[in-house]
């Protein structure tokens, strides 16, 4: 059994160029500069050992300074000097001691460097004991320099895609179907601090086991072509071991290609890719970074600056708030009042003809004030018999005092009078005042002032009763903290003491109650209602 390659036909190097940025921000382009702290990063062996093609880690092969983080499934190694083709007896070999063991697609020619390439591989298995993301194989090394944290960073390298080999042999019982390389393909740059410790025995994708995620590039390209991708990624932190391989994220193929043999039907659902020539970059500016200069809570103010200094001229500076474009915010300084934007999430992206870099975000917090409208206006009219909710909440970390003592955020009044509340922030203290007065209406309307829906036939059901039918109706059911469960413009309609299917606890309700009388004049019925189970 063999790996193969095109034999007496030249497959012309077809180059294309991936750009892959942060998902999050299409904004992200530096200048950088070549950093020599990739070890034999074109997968070479010595000249001087046996010619041999094979896998990452097996007996009698070294790729200088090359491992994979995984154990389950094989990382291949194919060198020019082999006519990249894999020894019949390595994959016999392989195919008895691993249950996914596959072959490679035919390799592109020429390859970007040198004689040697690594091939990865990206299962669409669903198989019973391991299903995504396990089913994936990558290559990893010690860098030879920390990548330092908050550095801005851009890793290029060479995917080849591959086409299907002629070949289907069946070792231990095991089908194998020469593999291709199906596009798009997410591939993931991954990172871990202590290198020592980089060869940790892992199934599947190296964030299970602790690696972190530094940046992502979906790649395409043609069967039998080279494409060149670059992932640019800011590192959270300092890396001396990195991993390169398929994203996590990749999804399964539901409906692979068939291959029928021996009167098997096998399902073609493992893909392969081949990676050359990766080259490292680092940025030759800083990130951009926001700071909160000041901050003066009780008056509203929050200045927020762009750093370093190399940024404060010769770029065009554009604030966002909550990811939306700030008009004419344009300076190195932004100050935020509760007038001037408020609160939000501020980010500031930075931009000339070679740069474009948008900063990590800040939350600009201000201290909610009291509201001194918040009871609405200063005298209210309501019916004799009714119950009328004063209701102050504005703010869970403001306290309330009304007239009579009680500190809850609402206030039930059912009796002429002027009634107020200090309403407390941890910046000032506000009195706002509230005067009610009861009168005798004709309504035409009878609202009880409360219901037990229990199912024993017995006032089950909230429902306001009209000797004649209103006009216009409308009511609003809510809980004492604002949600409303109930709403409806039936007259006739009643309400369960459900919300969304589930029973409503028993409690305090308010009710909004609007609908035109029999003189065709508008009224308005507000009050509290008892649930009772």
């Amino acid at each position: 059994m063999q790996v193969y390659m095109k034999k007496g036909v030249l497959l012309l190097w077809f180059v294309l160029l991936s750009f892959c940025m942060r998902s999050q921000d299409n904004c992200f382009q530096f200048p950088s500069r070549f950093i020599n702290i990739i070890n034999n990063p074109s997968f070479e062996v010595d000249p001087a050992a046996a010619c041999t093609s094979g896998y990452f880690d097996e007996q009698g092969l070294m790729i200088p300074y090359w491992t994979t983080p995984t154990d389950e499934m094989l990382t291949g190694y194919l060198n020019a000097c082999t006519g990249f083709l894999v020894p019949q007896n390595i994959i016999v070999n392989e195919a008895y001691n691993n249950v996914y063991m596959y072959t490679f697609p035919l390799v592109p020619q020429p390859i970007p460097d040198g004689n040697g390439v690594a091939a990865v591989a990206d299962f669409g298995s669903q198989g019973a004991v391991h299903i995504y993301p396990f089913h994936k194989s990558y290559v990893s090394t010690c860098l030879s320099d920390f990548l330092e944290k908050d550095s801005l960073y851009e890793l290029d390298f060479y995917v080849g895609f591959g086409v299907k080999g002629p070949t289907i042999t069946s070792v231990n019982n095991i089908v194998l179907v020469p593999e291709k390389s199906i596009s798009p393909e997410k591939f993931t740059l991954f990172g871990y601090t202590n290198c020592s410790n980089n060869r940790i025995p892992i199934i599947g994708c190296p964030a299970i086991s602790g690696w972190t995620p530094l940046g992502s590039c979906l790649v395409y390209g043609d069967g039998g072509t080279w494409v060149k991708a670059s992932i640019k990624f800011k590192s959270p932190d300092n890396f001396l071991g990195i991993s390169l391989g398929p994203g996590c994220d990749t999804n399964l193929v539901l409906s692979p290609d068939v291959t029928q043999y021996n009167g098997q039907t096998i399902a073609e659902d493992k893909y392969s890719y081949f990676l050359d020539k990766l080259e490292l970059k680092k940025s030759k500016v800083p990130a951009p970074e926001l700071q909160i200069v000041s901050r003066t809570l009780c008056s509203d103010t929050v200045v927020l600056q762009v750093q370093p200094a190399v940024y404060t001229s010769g770029f065009i500076v554009q604030w966002l708030k909550n990811n939306v474009v700030i008009d004419n915010e344009n300076n190195d300084t932004l100050i935020v009042t509760r007038e001037n934007y408020g609160a939000g999430l501020y980010q500031c992206r930075i931009q000339n003809d070679s740069i474009c870099l948008t900063s990590d975000t800040v939350r600009a917090q201000l201290i909610s004030i009291p509201d001194a409208q918040v009871l609405g206006a200063s005298d209210t009219v309501a019916c004799v018999g009714d119950t009328v909710m004063l209701n102050a909440f504005t703010d869970p970390s403001f306290t309330y005092v009304w007239q009579d003592g009680s500190t809850a955020p609402y206030f039930f009044a059912s009796q002429n009078g002027n009634y107020s509340v200090a309403i407390s922030s941890a910046c000032e203290t506000i009195q706002v005042h509230k005067n009610i007065s009861f009168q005798k209406c004709d309504l035409n309307a009878y609202v009880p002032n409360a219901f037990t829906p229990n199912g024993d036939g017995r006032n089950d059901f909230f429902r306001v009763r009209f000797m004649i039918p209103p006009s216009k109706f409308k009511m609003n059911i809510y809980t004492r903290y604002g949600q409303k469960v109930f709403s409806t413009s039936d007259f006739s309609a009643a309400w369960d003491g459900s919300f969304k299917g589930s029973p409503q606890p028993a409690g305090t309700y308010v009710y909004i109650i609007e609908f035109k009388d029999r003189k065709n004049i508008s009224r308005s019925l507000k009050g509290a209602l008892e649930l009772i189970r």
